[in-house]
């Protein structure tokens, strides 16, 4: 069994219309579809969306595509969770069927980025992945970010600043040991002071803890 982690970089006439939504709006970061049954016509998901409920919404009411849909937000605040149900357009579907095939396992959670890119993780033998990225159209921009033993991510999603903060901590070692970085040098590549640096730190690593330990994050 292989795995890779992929970044498909989408032009805008194959994107979702709520995801050219969250790549137009700076109140809306991204969605993660945490669960995903395409089955049929209508594709239902589950996700979380990081950032503004209210604007999204708003959004969401002038969609033709999406038949239905419910909210709520999620128990620390930041963010919401959504079911929705929603057909797709022919190009939008073009490179969805490229990937959905029976050889090969897109495993959730799955992020729409802000930044026009869907970064998701697939498991499969190597060459029928390879198949499947090789099917994508070709304005698809497909990067591979990494490839070998798959793990599974568990619990719900970090917020991007979360994550900003997590991966930068992790670049100037402030997880090192011993400790190479420090919290002053988390926040200055954050362009932030150092409480809301270990604010942010200490929210994320909750988050962590809890979904290792199976409790509410």
């Amino acid at each position: 069994m292989h795995t890779a982690r992929v970044a498909l970089r989408i032009p805008e006439e194959f994107l979702h219309p709520m995801h050219a939504f969250v790549c137009e709006c700076p109140a809306v970061e991204r969605e993660t579809i945490l669960e995903r049954d395409a089955r049929g016509d209508v594709t239902t998901l589950l996700l979380y969306v990081d950032g503004d409920r209210e604007p999204y919404e708003q959004r969401l009411r002038t969609v033709p595509q999406v038949e239905e849909w419910t909210s709520q937000a999620n128990s620390d605040g930041a963010g919401f969770y959504l079911y929705v149900r929603t057909t797709l357009r022919e190009r939008e579907a073009g490179y969805r069927d490229a990937l959905d095939r029976d050889s090969v396992l897109v495993v959730p959670p799955v992020e729409l980025r802000s930044d026009r890119t869907v970064r998701q993780t697939m498991v499969g033998y190597s060459d029928q992945l390879t198949a499947a990225l090789s099917a994508l159209p070709e304005a698809v921009d497909v990067e591979v970010l990494r490839t070998g033993t798959y793990e599974r991510e568990d619990g719900p999603p970090l917020s991007g600043r979360q994550r900003e903060a997590v991966e930068t901590a992790w670049d100037v070692g402030y997880y090192e040991l011993p400790r190479t970085g420090e919290l002053a040098d988390v926040a200055a590549e954050l362009d932030c002071g150092t409480s809301t640096a270990s604010a942010l730190l200490r929210r994320a690593e909750r988050r962590l803890v809890a979904a290792t330990l199976g409790k509410q994050g």
